[in-house]
């Protein structure tokens, strides 16, 4: 398991002498990062610690001991970094969609199935059969089954693997196997909930036509909590693994994309996020949802009952830069050096890479345009064409795909009069530049580099009393991009390629 450690602001020169803090888990599609935070949401300490997925063809497994054994080594790390600082609660927050069977004792059963696993197809074709698309979309906010939805990966497990769909207790999201770890409850919350197909954002609850369709007892799904709700005392055992002592509450979170929008001050229409992370995710807030026929925009329940997000969503993002790096650029370091580096090579090449564009597509496409079959493509390249031009071409693409995203928003009437970028993109003054420049708009990066982990640290001092109920946090900046005008021309120009590239390729991805 690599690991990257970035060390916070010293403790002292933030709050004075150590204290209660609150411990946060925020676990990605290929890192774990344990973040301790003080009672004021000031970032204390982060640590990363990444770890391999297993992938063949349209499968993406990863085993639960590798979530436990980052967890492990990170919250260690960020205590060592922290001294005298002491965790009075812990918060969790992950990715959506990943899920196990587990036994009795939360044992996964066999390894987890990622988000980004599409095996699924065949059963999503028959669940089709069953639930009517427009129907389905009005109930859970999902644009589409496909074979990436959890509720096809259980109809998928139930037929190809029966020996364990028997054997298995419950089924767990990967939150939900965290909190089990720790407190020996199995429990869920419902912002995670809403990524799986089986729950209702009507009646706040499971869907018994969904769960009835794949043959899934409703039985085998945990308890529904709210998010920011106790789900339990942390156990003497996992207690010691983690260096803390039992009996700390340990407090039900919410979905990564929902925490980040909770800490980014996305909750009341006009303010929207954006997270360059593994994936890129758009969240914009809304009090009444629209569930408009033709393309279907993801609605997700908020963490905020009452609420909801509209969430576009384009499935690789940071993971096309990293499979790039990882690739192409062997040569380069891993971690933010590596990222560094390629920074530093596409600063050198103008806006529209001479005419070499991306199709960001490497797990298929949600939006704009639901195409599952989609694939990456690199076209335009030359004799001249040097690896510098294709990684700033990946980069350009993740900045068409937000313009897009703007563009169903203003169809949704959900205006982004801020924005705020999250993830390990906003990092990159080169990469802000480009979507500015790109979309025409500025992008904000909160004072907070860690908005996902901040916002499940905000719902677990709720939980545990360490933060007035309700309060939110002030959303300040550390930086802001505008865009350049004398870039519009050439980014209209490389947009308008994209666009036609998408569509002169699209008739080809049903063919293979």
């Amino acid at each position: 398991m690599a690991q990257t450690q970035t060390a916070a602001p010293a403790a002292a020169a933030l709050t004075g002498r150590p204290g209660p803090c609150i411990a946060v888990l925020d676990a990605g599609t290929t890192a774990v990062k344990a973040c301790l935070f003080s009672p004021r949401l000031e970032l204390l300490a982060c640590s990363v610690q990444e770890y391999t997925l297993c992938t063949q063809g349209e499968r993406a497994e990863a085993r639960g001991e590798q979530y436990k054994a980052a967890a492990r080594a990170g919250l260690a790390a960020a205590l060592a970094q922290a001294p005298g600082w002491e965790p009075a609660a812990i918060g969790i927050t992950t990715q959506g969609e990943t899920l196990a069977p587990v036994d009795a004792a939360g044992e996964p059963l066999r390894p987890f199935l990622v988000w980004l696993d599409s095996r699924a197809e065949a059963e999503a074709r028959s669940l089709q059969g069953v639930l009517e698309g427009e129907a389905f979309y009005q109930t859970t906010g999902l644009p589409e089954i496909s074979g990436a939805l959890p509720l096809a990966k259980l109809l998928w497990l139930r037929k190809n693997e029966p020996e364990i769909f028997a054997r298995t207790h419950k089924i767990l999201l990967l939150e939900d196997y965290l909190l089990h770890w720790l407190t020996g409850r199995f429990v869920s919350e419902k912002s995670l909930q809403t990524s799986t197909g089986w729950f209702d954002l009507h009646s706040d609850g499971l869907w018994a036509q969904g769960l009835a369709a794949a043959g899934i007892p409703a039985g085998l799904l945990p308890e529904l909590l709210e998010c920011g709700e106790p789900a339990g005392l942390l156990l003497p055992g996992p207690a010691a693994e983690l260096g803390l002592p039992p009996g700390i509450p340990v407090i039900a979170g919410a979905m990564d994309q929902t925490a980040a929008a909770l800490a980014a001050g996305c909750t009341r229409p006009g303010t929207v996020t954006e997270t360059t992370g593994t994936a890129l995710v758009m969240a914009a807030c809304t009090d009444a949802p629209v569930f408009r026929s033709g393309h279907h925009v993801t609605i997700y329940r908020h963490a905020l009952p009452g609420k909801y997000l509209y969430l576009p969503i384009g499935n690789t993002a940071g993971m096309a830069l990293r499979w790039f790096r990882d690739e192409f650029c062997p040569d380069l370091p891993e971690g933010g050096a590596g990222y560094a580096a390629l920074d530093a090579m596409a600063q050198k090449i103008p806006c529209g890479c001479e005419g070499v564009v991306f199709l960001p597509f490497l797990s298929g496409s949600v939006d704009p345009d639901a195409c599952p079959e989609a694939r990456a493509a690199f076209f335009g390249a030359r004799l001249s064409t040097t690896r510098a031009h294709l990684a700033r071409s990946v980069m350009e693409s993740v900045a068409f795909l937000l313009r897009d995203f703007f563009a169903l928003l203003d169809s949704l009437g959900c205006p982004a009069e801020a924005v705020y970028s999250l993830g390990g993109g906003a990092r990159s003054a080169l990469w802000q530049q480009i979507k500015a420049d790109a979309c025409g708009r500025c992008f904000r990066v909160p004072a907070c580099s860690e908005a996902t982990a901040m916002g499940a640290a905000l719902l677990a001092g709720w939980g545990c009393g360490l933060i007035s109920l309700g309060v939110l946090p002030a959303c300040g900046e550390s930086a802001a991009c505008l865009p350049n005008p004398d870039n519009a021309p050439a980014y209209e120009k490389a947009y308008g390629l994209y666009k036609s590239l998408y569509e002169a390729v699209k008739p080809l991805y049903r063919r293979f």
